[in-house]
């Protein structure tokens, strides 16, 4: 993230449930706060700036929708996502009534809550989302969760090994552009020699695996140079 790591106000009265969320926004530095009630939320809400609300729906006394309300009474630019054990289309109505602006039904993966809090960021404060070193990174049909090693697509999730991922990262970060092969090998290898190279290559070659599901994504070698992250633009 940016220096000035995005700040998160969450609303969640289950206790399991709001430790793993907090800890796992942590791990990709934001600034969380975590309260179990909504009183107590609100008045952290009136005297901090946050860039995010996550509102579970249930909750006892003041009910998420009406924490909200609350909220949207003098904010109307503030990303709230909504999280909630009941995923009708009532409950989802009642909440984008109130002001929400993304519903997540529970159980949910702390990686596609991400995906969604990224989302909802990169578009109210662009500046609030790294840009030279994302955490997640989105190209074709794909988003590369980085610090979880995992590559998501419509079809599910692909876990990488650590020097998939920091093979993968690099060649993203570098979309289009070529790659060095020394570079590679120093940065992730450790040292560039034959042997290093020809492990590297399988790597490469697994890689090529994960993403051949999209026709406009390939690892491309370009002679005598290095690698390209290639992705080609929609038809």
């Amino acid at each position: 993230m940016t220096d000035t790591h995005p700040t998160v106000l969450i609303l969640e009265d289950d206790q399991q449930l709001g430790s793993v969320i907090k800890e796992s926004l942590e791990l990709k530095k934001y600034v969380v706060d975590w309260e179990t009630r909504s009183e107590r939320a609100l008045q952290l809400y009136h005297t901090g700036v946050y860039d995010i609300c996550l509102v579970d729906v249930g909750l006892p006394g003041m009910s998420g929708t009406d924490f909200v309300k609350k909220i949207r009474e003098t904010d109307f630019t503030t990303p709230i996502l909504f999280m909630s054990g009941n995923s009708d289309d009532k409950d989802k109505i009642h909440a984008f009534c109130a002001g929400g602006d993304d519903f997540i039904a529970k159980p949910f993966s702390t990686t596609e809550l991400s995906l969604r809090i990224y989302a909802l960021i990169r578009r109210s404060d662009p500046n609030k989302v790294d840009k030279k070193h994302p955490d997640l990174i989105t190209f074709g049909q794909f988003t590369f969760d980085y610090p979880n090693r995992l590559l998501c697509s419509p079809s599910g999730e692909k876990n990488l090994t650590k020097k998939e991922a920091e093979v993968l990262r690099m060649l993203a970060q570098n979309m289009n552009h070529v790659v060095k092969r020394e570079k590679v090998l120093t940065d992730v290898w450790g040292e560039n020699d034959y042997f290093m190279g020809r492990s590297m290559d399988v790597y490469i070659a697994r890689l090529r695996k994960k993403l051949q599901e999209d026709q406009r994504v390939a690892i491309v070698n370009v002679h005598r140079m290095g690698f390209k992250l290639e992705v080609r633009a929609t038809a």
